[in-house]
């Protein structure tokens, strides 16, 4: 058993335990294998340059390499995932600005909510400017943009803004149409 052991004195396993946790990492959300994977990739360099020299302190290595770089990583890494870079129109809701939906949820706030659009039930929450009045199942409301949680922020129809939105239904239709038959005629 001490035989086993010895392998956790040399570098190449912990490189290839390096390699299965990217491939490990890559393939599945979150980024434990990804910490635990920079954890061993150190660890690999430390007991080649001789600072882990025995299987109890390569171990302990991993370990405390793996958790300082979470510490260290952690939050870099989900700002930099979970931050938006694009615009409405780079990812596709440019369209959706000015469209009509139904309030689908018990009620739609500022905080959360949930919209029919389309067939499709969206997250939604309440435009801050339309005030803090809730908005009931079945009410009608109209796309505004898109918040930074991916969320539709919507505001209530009313009269004055029903016409708008019709009128923006209508030429992102027609802008729609164009784009698709420039995209049937293209070789």
């Amino acid at each position: 058993m001490l035989e086993s052991l010895d392998l956790f004195t040399t570098p190449l396993p912990w490189a290839l335990g390096f390699l299965a946790l990217m491939v490990i990492e890559l393939s599945t959300t979150g980024f434990v294998a990804g910490f635990m994977a920079f954890g061993s990739l150190l660890t690999a360099i430390a007991v080649q340059v001789g600072l882990a020299s025995t299987p109890s302190s390569s171990v302990l290595s991993f370990l405390t390499f793996t958790v300082v770089s979470s510490f260290l990583l952690w939050q870099p890494i989900t700002r930099w995932a979970g931050a938006r870079r694009t615009t409405d129109a780079q990812e596709g809701i440019e369209p959706f600005v000015g469209d009509m939906a139904t309030v689908e949820s018990d009620a739609l706030t500022v905080d959360s909510g949930q919209i029919r659009l389309h067939g499709a039930r969206m997250s939604a929450v309440l435009a801050l400017e339309s005030g803090s009045m809730p908005l009931r199942s079945g009410q009608k409301v109209r796309i505004v943009s898109r918040d930074v949680d991916q969320r539709f922020v919507v505001e209530p129809i009313t009269s004055a803004n029903q016409e708008q939105a019709a009128a923006a239904a209508e030429i992102a239709a027609i802008e729609f149409e164009a784009r698709r038959a420039r995209q049937l005629t293209l070789p």
